[in-house]
């Protein structure tokens, strides 16, 4: 049966570009179709994204974000609520990935899974050429010890300042405890200050 209130409401969050979470998750374990396509069109390219961090097979990335699609409205009616569709979805991709990628190699550690982050794949086009080869130079220094972190470290620094999550999401994404996601992120913090000097820490942030 259609739910001609949740369609409408549905129709106005479209026209103002907006869309509550909560209310499009609750709709698409309803069952809305509409619901569950809006879903699936404004996290794919984020997921693929964040997918092929982990694997450059992207046609492995692109099959398990679409069999991700799948089993969740397969299973819609026994999911529970959620407060950010995307984080939920960035963890169930990650899951789906990791094992995937274990089926390859089975003796891999989950901390042995490889991540590349890709910060600063476009330098920024400054006015002067002084400028242009200043904020060149800083970048060379912020990917060198960027490259030295550990792998969570790396994916904590992308999960946090790229995609704007909280330190209790990122922990929920990556399984980790609270307490460790800001013992990683630290630590990462210290490498900057030692390597790069307090003047050029506050680039990367």
């Amino acid at each position: 049966m259609f739910n001609l209130v949740g369609i409408v409401e549905g129709c106005m969050l479209a026209i103002k570009g907006t869309y509550d979470d909560q209310w499009l998750w609750d709709q698409f374990r309803c069952g809305n179709v509409e619901a569950f396509g809006m879903i699936t069109r404004l996290h794919f390219q984020s997921l693929f994204n964040y997918g092929t961090r982990f694997s450059r097979d992207e046609e492995l990335v692109k099959d398990c974000i679409q069999d991700l699609f799948l089993e969740l409205w397969k299973n819609k009616k026994g999911i529970g609520p959620t407060g950010s569709i995307k984080f939920y979805l960035f963890k169930s991709i990650r899951r789906k990935l990791f094992r995937e990628i274990r089926k390859s190699r089975p003796f891999l550690e989950l901390t042995g899974i490889p991540f590349d982050a890709g910060f600063f794949s476009v330098v920024p086009v400054q006015e002067t050429i002084e400028e242009q080869e200043q904020i060149t130079q800083k970048i060379g220094l912020v990917r060198n010890i960027i490259g030295k972190l550990s792998k969570r470290q790396q994916e904590i620094i992308y999960l946090r300042y790229y995609l704007e999550a909280d330190l209790d999401q990122i922990a929920e994404i990556m399984t980790l405890k609270r307490q460790s996601v800001y013992n990683l992120l630290q630590d990462a913090f210290n490498q900057f200050r030692k390597n790069a000097g307090k003047e050029s820490f506050p680039f990367l942030l």
